[in-house]
């Protein structure tokens, strides 16, 4: 393998499409393995295929804030590529529109659930597998929502707000030997 990420394992959640799957290719592309994560495994196969089949990636269906899944998802990391070197938190989730006067507050729960607590979790898997004793990096997708109001997407806005301050505090307490950086997208 040759590139920049040359034997070096990512795993990259919510990747069977979208954002995600685009942030696999370019790891594949620059030398990397991959482990993506969905709900679906028919559409991890179908991302798995386009990523150059299971030398390159492998995929493991589960929700992002079932730590059970995540334990899985960074065991399969280690044990088909030898480590895990990388980590994007890359999945979050809006499944409502509109004024935040007006937030079901079950959905609010699912959103931090999704958006901040599955990617500090992750983090907190990796690291007691692999980052702890060898390093690496940790990229949490934001979004510019979380730095200035967007009516319609408040609480979705507020939770990258949090999982933004989560990427600095990890920062903090993990560097310099792990990288934790967070990109904020447009939405």
């Amino acid at each position: 393998m040759t590139g920049r990420f040359a034997a070096r394992t990512a795993i990259v959640t919510g990747a069977s499409r979208g954002i995600g799957l685009a942030i696999a290719e370019r790891l594949v592309a620059d030398g990397a393995r991959v482990v993506i994560t969905a709900r679906k495994q028919e559409a991890l196969d179908e991302a798995v295929a386009q990523l150059g089949g299971p030398e390159h990636a492998i995929g493991v269906a589960g929700r992002a804030d079932d730590v059970d899944h995540q334990a899985e998802a960074v065991k399969h990391a280690v044990e088909t590529f030898g480590s895990a070197d990388l980590l994007v938190n890359n999945t979050g989730i809006n499944p409502v529109y509109g004024p935040m006067i007006e937030l079901d507050l079950g959905a609010a729960r699912k959103i931090v659930e999704v958006n901040c607590l599955a990617a500090l979790s992750w983090t907190q898997h990796v690291h007691r597998a692999w980052m702890g004793e060898h390093g690496g990096a940790v990229v949490n997708v934001s979004s510019i929502a979380g730095i200035r109001p967007a009516p319609g997407i408040g609480f979705y806005g507020a939770s990258k707000a949090m999982l933004t301050h989560i990427t600095q505090e990890l920062a903090v307490e993990l560097g310099p030997d792990i990288r934790v950086n967070a990109v904020a997208r447009p939405w």
